[in-house]
């Protein structure tokens, strides 16, 4: 892997809506050292038209639909960087967003980087910003023990050493929205890796009503409890118990309000339409925060 290069990998279905904003702000990074693979995984839209724009700073890849896992691997294949950046095709960075990532996992070793966030809506526009719970002075246990509770960390502002696809593969599973959380799941738990908060926001985020992360909120936590069961199953029966006793008791010290809340997300996917972003803002600020 060439050193300090970021590998910016952007899996792209049907996203022609927002596919340009998000290009242009990957292009318009002060870090220079950076190389766009973008894969098509058979869109039927025009993201193919608008991708074959920028085929002098983007290497485009193309294959017939076969879902975001393969699409990533796709692109991980191919990367070069030391670094690896998954992006969404609905989001935005700041211009200051790979330096500052860079900046920060330069720091450390065996880390995966992570950052607070803007939400913005369909339009752009900006719902408010989301802090993430600052865990950086806990001990790794207690960090997993938090990441076993729920805490899903926004992929799309991490930056991840690409020496981690050595030992861990991107899987394709039932709900591939929890993709991302099995594999911070697998690093923690089974490869020892730390995470460190950057607090500052480094990503708009855009929430909207087609998008496939909220489409069925209450299957993805019932997966993700899957998920959590296989993983903690391949651990040692005493580092398994002691994780499950200490995820057991710091459930129980969590605040009945805390506990509201989350039941309530559960039932987010049966909201209106019309309600359902500014439903979704709520809980997601109240939950994650409080964890």
């Amino acid at each position: 892997m060439e050193s300090d290069l970021v590998s910016v990998v952007i899996p792209v279905y049907n996203s022609e809506k927002y596919l340009e904003e998000c290009l242009n702000s990957v292009l318009e990074q002060t870090y220079s050292n950076i190389e766009i693979i973008v894969i098509n995984d058979g869109s039927t839209d025009s993201s193919l038209e608008i991708l074959k724009k920028y085929s002098d700073k983007v290497n485009i890849i193309s294959q017939k639909n076969q879902g975001l896992a393969s699409a990533l691997n796709t692109g991980i294949k191919q990367m070069q960087g030391e670094w690896f950046k998954w992006f969404s095709p609905d989001d935005v960075m700041y211009s200051y967003t790979i330096d500052a990532l860079v900046d920060e996992v330069k720091k450390y070793s065996n880390t995966i980087v992570y950052s607070n966030w803007e939400i913005i809506d369909e339009n752009g526009n900006q719902l408010r910003e989301f802090c993430e719970s600052n865990y950086n002075e806990l001990s790794d246990f207690e960090y997993n023990i938090r990441l076993l509770d729920g805490q899903q960390i926004n992929v799309n502002t991490t930056l991840i050493p690409s020496s981690l696809f050595d030992k861990i593969s991107i899987r394709k599973l039932d709900d591939p929205v929890a993709i991302d959380y099995m594999f911070f799941l697998y690093s923690a738990l089974l490869y020892n890796v730390k995470f460190r908060l950057i607090q500052k926001p480094l990503v708009k985020y855009r929430i909207h009503s087609k998008q496939l992360s909220h489409k069925n909120i209450s299957n993805t936590l019932n997966y993700v409890s899957k998920i959590k069961n296989e993983i903690l199953n391949q651990l040692e029966n005493s580092s398994r118990e002691k994780y499950v006793e200490e995820l057991l008791q710091y459930q129980k010290t969590k605040p009945v309000k805390q506990k509201i809340m989350e039941f309530g997300m559960k039932l987010l996917s049966a909201t209106p339409s019309w309600v359902y972003n500014g439903v979704l803002t709520f809980y997601l600020n109240k939950i994650r925060q409080g964890r």
